[in-house]
């Protein structure tokens, strides 16, 4: 069974990230951390940490 990706992310008009769950369709959050307003370079890797946790 292949399992879907919990979470996904999406360019703003800004032209910063948002990292979502899929699920919920709500922007991530952990730790008190809102996964917002994020550059380009960093959200493959954040969400590969999230889908782990």
């Amino acid at each position: 069974m292949i399992e879907i990706p919990r979470f996904g992310a999406r360019k703003e008009p800004d032209q910063t990230w948002t990292i979502f769950d899929r699920r919920t369709g709500q922007v991530a959050e952990r730790s008190g951390l809102i996964m917002a307003r994020l550059s380009s370079n960093v959200v493959l890797g954040l969400i590969q940490i999230l889908e782990q946790i």
